[in-house]
């Protein structure tokens, strides 16, 4: 009887838990500020034919992101983002201060300039190409999930690694609701990735999985906390040698939410 009684309170329990239904719908708030900061490491390990051990090396990235969202006007939502990153980093002459302007419309976000005295104007495109795929995993289309749902997303990108080259990746990631607490919606995240390219005529290709979080505050309609760890492995041939990089990159985002009286 003790083991029908408590088949009964787990069955029902399960039964709470599938039954429990959240709604989604990413958006930018208006007169809100958004403070992402992001925290970065990337381990990078370098082999080549004749080495006995692989080249290493560290490579961390911060930057603090504050996006500034303006009075809707005309149905448009303007937006700024304003980067700041340690001055000791590489780029931090060109990325900080820099502001990206745009605006929502739609629901659709539209990065229109890109204001850095200091920066190229191929690097102003770039960074405006690259917010625009960064933030697919953001403002995603709305939906409605119960818990062991699932939703993917494939994010393109393509990325500037030298004059005239440029690096196509793909990354296809996956949304697990796993559970709700509070007015938190909790997903568990996988990616799998695939990377190529061509520099001076050699092909470079690659690939990588990964894995992490993301938090989703449902009264603010916004993801505040995103983790991941995503391994990739690329290859490549250079004056006759086969060469082989493996990157770790390990990024943890955090986001204060901030509307104004």
């Amino acid at each position: 009887m003790k083991k029908i009684t408590t088949l009964a309170v787990a069955f029902v329990m399960a039964m709470g838990m599938n039954a429990q239904e959240v709604s989604l719908k990413p958006e930018f708030k208006a007169n809100t500020t958004y403070t992402q900061t992001e925290v970065q490491n990337n381990k990078i390990a370098i082999t080549y034919e004749g080495a006995d051990e692989p080249m290493e090396q560290e490579a961390p990235a911060n930057v603090t992101r504050t996006i500034e969202v303006g009075k809707l006007t005309n149905n448009e939502l303007p937006f700024t983002i304003t980067m700041a990153v340690d001055p000791n980093q590489q780029g931090a002459e060109m990325l900080n201060g820099a502001k990206i302007l745009g605006k929502v419309k739609g629901g659709k976000l539209a990065f229109e300039s890109v204001d850095a005295p200091n920066m190229p104007d191929q690097v102003k495109d770039m960074i405006k190409s690259m917010m625009e795929q960064a933030f697919l995993t953001t403002f995603f289309p709305a939906k409605k999930m119960k818990v062991g749902e699932s939703f993917a997303i494939d994010i393109p990108m393509e990325i500037p690694v030298g004059p005239g080259i440029s690096m196509d990746m793909k990354d296809v990631a996956t949304f697990r609701l796993k559970k709700v607490e509070g007015r938190k919606a909790i997903f568990d995240v996988n990616h799998v990735i695939t990377l190529q390219a061509n520099v001076e005529g050699q092909d470079m290709k690659g690939s990588g999985t990964g894995s992490g979080e993301m938090v989703y505050d449902l009264d603010q309609n916004y993801p505040v906390a995103n983790t991941a760890t995503v391994t990739m492995d690329m290859g490549f041939e250079a004056q006759g040698m086969q060469i082989n990089m493996k990157v770790t990159n390990d990024t943890k985002t955090t986001t204060v939410i901030t509307t104004k009286k």
